[in-house]
């Protein structure tokens, strides 16, 4: 028996435990007093209470495989479909983009991530104000029946020649079983800019702007703030690197590289730092239709699959 504030829980082998530390680390609380309860579901009232009152640490908020397989070094990449969620700066000005994703957090299924996104460039502000205009709406949904975690978000990105800038608007909703729900606004930017021809930085900052309702949500959702740059120096290679820090955690690196091959194939990979991961992934590329594989690795908690498919309109 290992004693707990709040009360004593039964404690299996240390595996058990250094699997259990690992998860408080990496989704929720809420979430993982929900898996628990469904596992042991005869667990003394000590492990709710424990399971409302510790912090969360990290949400699940990555979204794409390309970005997974990267090491989701994200913040600076020239293009990306899934930027509304990462750094909405960096929103397609091209062509309108659909996108869905999934991915299944260390092969459990109350870890699962589905997300979609749309981003539509409004091609008239070019011609009119020398300037690419895209619009962009997302939705995500994470969790199960006991713990569900919802997003809808619509952004703006704006392109005036080699500097971008984006903002997106967030609406989080949290439901736990047991003990309600609720929801809040928060807000996010970015900006991403090019250093010649090779070379492109970005900045991004997460949950800015949070009204008082929504104090609670940064709670579980804490601010964050990364800087990256990115280089494709050398054709049909890419490069990325972030420094990401939020309000409650060390600093963390990370780094992804991407090899376009003949034939529309990707091959890609990265890690980061804080939690240690690493992660490879795939892609192919058919004209307007595309696909991705990724696979991240945690040092304790094991495999998480992932995989997108998007059409470029």
């Amino acid at each position: 028996m290992k004693k707990i504030t709040g009360g004593t829980v039964p404690m299996p082998g240390s595996g058990y435990q250094k699997r259990v530390r690992a998860l408080w680390c990496v989704m929720p609380g809420g979430l993982l007093y929900g898996m628990l309860r469904a596992s042991f579901c005869r667990l003394l009232p000590g492990m709710l209470l424990i399971a409302v009152l510790i912090t969360p640490a990290q949400a699940q908020w990555t979204m794409g495989a390309r970005s997974v397989a990267m090491g989701q070094a994200h913040t600076a990449l020239p293009s990306d479909t899934w930027a509304l969620f990462h750094n909405p700066a960096s929103m397609n000005t091209e062509n309108a983009v659909l996108g869905f994703f999934t991915i299944r957090y260390y092969g459990l299924r109350e870890l699962e991530d589905q997300a979609a996104v749309l981003s539509i460039p409004l091609h008239p502000f070019r011609k009119r104000n020398r300037m690419d205009v895209s619009l962009g709406t997302g939705f995500h949904t994470y969790g199960f029946d006991l713990y569900r975690e919802t997003r809808a978000m619509s952004g703006v990105a704006l392109r005036f020649d080699r500097l971008r800038i984006g903002f997106s608007a967030n609406y989080v909703h949290i439901r736990i079983d047991g003990y309600g729900s609720r929801g809040s606004p928060v807000f996010d930017a970015g900006l991403t800019a090019g250093l010649g021809k090779s070379f492109r930085v970005g900045y991004r900052i997460s949950h800015i702007l949070t009204t008082d309702s929504g104090a609670w949500e940064t709670d579980m959702h804490p601010s964050e703030m990364a800087g990256g740059i990115s280089w494709n120096g050398m054709k049909g290679l890419l490069m990325a690197v972030d420094i990401v820090k939020d309000s409650l955690h060390p600093l963390s690196l990370r780094a992804g590289t991407e090899a376009e091959l003949p034939g529309g194939f990707f091959l890609r990979g990265g890690w980061t730092s804080r939690p240690f991961t690493w992660s490879a992934g795939t892609g192919l590329q058919l004209n307007r239709i595309r696909g991705n594989l990724a696979v991240q690795k945690h040092d304790v908690l094991g495999l998480s699959p992932g995989i997108d498919f998007q059409l470029h309109l």
